[in-house]
């Protein structure tokens, strides 16, 4: 993966991150804005549900990715969605270097003056892991990765692109 960073960067990035946040919860309290401090803060906390879900699920290259993707890719608004309660864990790196592609790709088209959310949500079945990647915008010229132990497929509908990447369950 290119732009990885180190272990002081990604904590110096989740330092100013988690300071922003306090300080838009104390703006909110100091204004009286009780309702709109409780919602940044329900919206944190369900964060670190799905953080905790997806550091369960043992994929560490790809936990990786998913939790730096916001500083590399600032461009995107990344919210990360972890259902699944388990994972192929021998296609860690593939799911990692997927997940890269896909944003590299849509990264290079995208008009640097607008923002884009995405949401990425992570699923699995007792057969199946899938990895689903909804991006705003028509990305119908992105290229799909090709990887022999993953299924991967593009839609394109309505303004917006969903990539899913899925495997077999192991065993």
């Amino acid at each position: 993966m290119k732009d990885t960073l180190t272990m002081a960067q990604s904590l110096r990035h989740a330092r100013h991150d988690f300071l922003n946040e306090l300080q838009l919860i104390k703006m909110n309290l100091d204004l009286g804005r009780i309702e709109q401090a409780q919602k940044i803060i329900r919206s944190h906390a369900e964060a670190a549900v799905h953080a905790s879900r997806l550091a369960a699920l043992k994929l560490p290259k790809t936990e990786e990715w998913l939790l730096v993707s916001k500083w590399r890719f600032p461009e995107f608004g990344f919210r990360i969605e972890c259902m699944a309660e388990k994972a192929p864990h021998s296609l860690d790196v593939e799911f990692a270097e997927t997940l890269e592609a896909i944003v590299q790709a849509i990264n290079e088209r995208m008009d640097p003056w607008e923002e884009y959310d995405c949401r990425i949500e992570l699923a699995s079945t007792a057969s199946a892991f899938t990895l689903t990647v909804d991006a705003a915008g028509n990305w119908a010229d992105v290229e799909v990765p090709q990887v022999p132990e993953l299924q991967v497929r593009k839609e394109c509908a309505e303004g917006r692109t969903v990539f899913t990447v899925s495997a077999q369950m192991e065993g």
